[in-house]
């Protein structure tokens, strides 16, 4: 895939392809960004669930919180059963990659119990308003939740199709909804109509969106972030745009790539 690489760096610029406008590139631009953003938060609450239950049971834990304390950190703190104590503190800083881990329990700080209190509401008014819309497939695995501060206004709860097979992919079951800072709703977006479990044994995923759906998702890069395997890129077949939306984990970058352009590669690449 590397024809396909060197062709899409050519094309970043705003200016490259008349139907590429400056919006299209900088809504990408911002996708990524808050995909990457939340591909964080999904690591980090897997780094540390597996490293709490290596020194404590489940039974052993009331809860948990998963916030950005900072644009560039994520801190995720694990409570005792009342929900009183700290028994796990882990800090991870994006730019950095550095982890800090303490098992030394101390009590709850009054942020962390704002916070605690405020995610607990947003995720109560979430069900009440939604829950007839949070669809996902039990033979897969179990929903995943995570909030990420958008703004100083806006707080995001995605919701993610969980995965409990090695192998897949899973495009689609995913949703967001937006609060303010006195946890009411202002937005809800279904990110896809469907359940897309793409295998990652290939050399690149494929799934289209349809025309209310034009670009890529910040779910799109989270998924593909988390779940991609040895490969490289995602291909997204924009029906609005009439062409792909290409999106490269190791450049963490996307791409509008025209139908024409696309048979170029694929003429290419054989």
């Amino acid at each position: 895939m590397a024809i396909a690489i060197s062709i899409m760096a050519s094309m970043a610029s705003c200016y490259t392809y008349k139907k590429t406008p400056c919006k299209l590139v900088i809504t990408l631009d911002d996708n990524c960004k808050e995909g990457y953003n939340l591909y964080v938060a999904e690591h980090v609450n897997w780094v540390s669930s597996d490293s709490v239950l290596a020194h404590y049971s489940v039974d052993d834990i009331g809860g948990k919180i998963i916030w950005q304390p900072t644009n560039d950190t994520w801190n995720v703190v694990f409570m005792d059963k009342e929900q009183k104590n700290c028994i796990y503190d882990f800090r991870y800083d994006i730019k950095s990659e550095e982890q800090t881990i303490s098992y030394v329990p101390r009590p709850i700080t009054e942020k962390e119990r704002g916070i605690l209190e405020k995610q607990n509401l947003m995720f109560k008014n979430a069900i009440e308003q939604y829950g007839d819309s949070m669809r996902y497939d039990p033979d897969y695995g179990r929903p995943n939740f995570d909030f990420v501060r958008i703004d100083d206004k806006t707080t995001r709860m995605y919701m993610l199709q969980g995965v409990e097979r090695t192998g897949i992919i899973p495009f689609g079951n995913d949703l967001s909804i937006d609060f303010d800072n006195e946890c009411n709703i202002t937005a809800f977006r279904r990110y896809h109509h469907s359940f897309i479990p793409i295998s990652n044994e290939g050399e690149a995923a494929f799934h289209s969106h349809l025309k209310d759906n034009p670009y890529i998702t910040p779910t799109d890069v989270c998924n593909f972030l988390l779940y991609h395997g040895k490969m490289k890129q995602t291909y997204i077949l924009s029906t609005a745009l009439g062409g792909y939306i290409v999106y490269d984990a190791e450049r963490k970058h996307a791409t509008y790539l025209s139908k024409s352009a696309m048979k170029k590669i694929s003429k290419n690449s054989k």
